[in-house]
């Protein structure tokens, strides 16, 4: 007589069938987290090099020498080849605009001192924005400091 086997070793069509679209499902999924993944470095990246770009800023204007502000109506700031020039003055700030390392800057020097009766550290404050060019809104990054006046 005729023995049957039993052979259960291999796939079935169903389930080779079903590992075929949950494969799919899933690196679909991922396949959209890809572009937006580099979309959003592409931003960080921007910010942080604004932010680069402020910081180095500061460290420069923080390197010159300044009088009374009052008083001061050509103000520029130097920096190997590239000079920033003074471009709106009133009562409350300096306000200097220019481009540097393919970036819009305005940097505000406020003319009221930090500490007003402290005579030997005349701290002023300093704010950097940093746009992406001069039409932007909205600035990629500001920052703050405090520069030391004679």
């Amino acid at each position: 007589m005729f023995l049957k086997h039993k052979n259960t070793n291999g796939f079935t069509l169903i389930e080779i069938l079903a590992s075929i679209v949950l494969l799919t499902v899933i690196i679909s999924m991922f396949l959209t987290m890809f572009p937006q993944m580099a979309n959003m470095n592409n931003r960080t990246g921007d910010n942080l090099d604004a932010a680069n770009v402020g910081k180095e800023l500061l460290v420069i204007i923080k390197k010159n020498n300044y009088n009374n502000f009052s008083n001061n109506t050509n103000l520029a700031i130097k920096e190997k080849i590239h000079t920033i020039s003074i471009n709106k003055s009133n009562n409350d700030y300096l306000l200097l605009k220019d481009t540097y390392k393919s970036f819009f800057i305005e940097i505000k020097i406020y003319n009221s001192k930090v500490f007003p009766d402290n005579s030997t550290n005349q701290l002023y404050k300093v704010s950097i924005e940093v746009k992406k060019n001069e039409a932007s809104p909205t600035p990629l990054t500001t920052t703050y400091g405090y520069i030391k006046g004679n």
